[in-house]
C-alpha cells in the first residue's frame, strides 16, 4: 500500500444537506445561468470533462438495501478524463470516497491514492496513514463484508462553488449508469473494464449543497426550479443499482 495520502476533505461532524432535481437542458442552462452570478466555478470539476464514479456493494447488497432507506455508507472511487474512457482505476491517482448520508445530512470524506493499490484495499490490507479516522474505520467494515465495485455513472459535470464549499451546485449532463463486471480483488484486476451501459438519462441532474442555512438566493432559484421540475429524491447511486437489479420500471410504476 502507498506510503502517503492526499487527503482532500477530511471527515468533519457538520453534517450538509442536499437537494437534487432532474431538469430539461433548456431549465438547467438558465439555472445555472443564476448560479455563475453568484458562485464561482468549482476547481475540482472543470467543466466538460468526464468523470466516471464507480461504487461498491456486498454481496447482499447492503449499501443500496439501506441508501434506499436514507442511511448509508458508500464507497466508491471517482477519476477524470478528458474524454470519456471504456476503463478505470488505470491512473496514477483515483480518489477514494467514503460518504455517509443519514436523514440529518451527509458527511464526505476523500482521498487519494494510486489506482492499483484499490486490490488491495478491498483485500483489507492496512492504511496506517487512517488509522484512527472514524469515517474510515466504517468503510474497513463494510470492505470486510465483500465490498467490491458493482456500478458506475459517466457524465459532464459543471459545478460552481461558494467559499470553503459551504454552497455548491452542481449539473451532470450525458449522464450513464453502467455494469461493472469485476470478477476478483486480485492485483491484475485493474484497470478494469466499463459496461453494459444500463441506462442513459435524458435530462440534467441538478443538485444543490449546502451547509447551515441555504442562501436567500439559493431559496428563490429552487422555488423557481420546483415549479417546472421534478425534484429526485435519490441518489445516483440508488438509480444506477435500480437499472443493475432490474428494479428500474417497477419503481417507475
Amino acid at each position: 500500500m502507498p506510503t502517503s495520502l492526499h487527503v482532500t476533505q477530511p471527515e468533519t461532524t457538520e453534517r450538509r444537506q442536499e437537494r437534487r432535481f432532474l431538469l430539461s437542458e433548456e431549465v438547467a442552462r438558465m439555472a445555472m445561468r443564476t448560479v455563475s452570478s453568484h458562485l464561482s466555478l468549482a476547481r475540482d470539476d472543470r467543466p466538460y470533462q468526464w468523470s466516471t464514479t464507480v461504487y461498491c456493494d456486498t454481496y447482499d447488497w447492503r449499501a443500496f438495501q439501506e441508501a434506499e432507506r436514507g442511511e448509508s455508507l458508500q464507497l466508491r472511487f471517482r477519476e477524470y478524463h478528458r474524454i470519456r474512457p471504456d476503463r478505470v482505476l488505470a491512473t496514477s491517482r483515483t480518489w477514494i470516497e467514503l460518504k455517509e448520508d443519514s436523514q440529518s445530512g451527509s458527511v464526505k470524506e476523500r482521498f487519494g491514492i494510486a489506482a492499483k493499490h484499490v486490490p488491495a484495499l478491498l483485500r483489507g490490507d492496512a492504511i496506517p496513514q487512517l488509522d484512527g479516522d472514524a469515517l474510515f474505520a466504517r468503510g474497513k467494515k463494510f470492505i470486510a463484508l465483500g465490498a467490491r465495485p458493482v456500478v458506475a455513472t459517466q457524465y459532464n459535470r459543471i459545478a460552481y462553488a461558494g467559499q470553503q464549499d459551504r454552497v455548491r451546485i452542481t449539473a451532470d449532463h450525458n449522464l450513464m449508469y453502467l455494469a461493472v463486471p469485476w470478477d476478483s480483488n486480485d492485483d491484475d484486476a485493474v484497470p478494469t473494464r466499463l459496461g453494459p451501459v444500463l441506462a442513459q438519462e435524458p435530462n440534467v441532474i441538478f443538485e444543490v449543497k449546502w451547509f447551515e442555512e441555504m442562501p436567500d438566493w439559493t431559496t428563490r432559484l429552487l422555488e423557481w426550479i420546483e415549479e417546472s421540475a421534478s425534484d429526485r429524491r435519490q441518489s445516483k447511486f440508488v438509480v444506477a443499482m435500480r437499472h443493475l437489479l432490474g428494479l428500474a420500471n417497477k419503481a417507475a410504476s
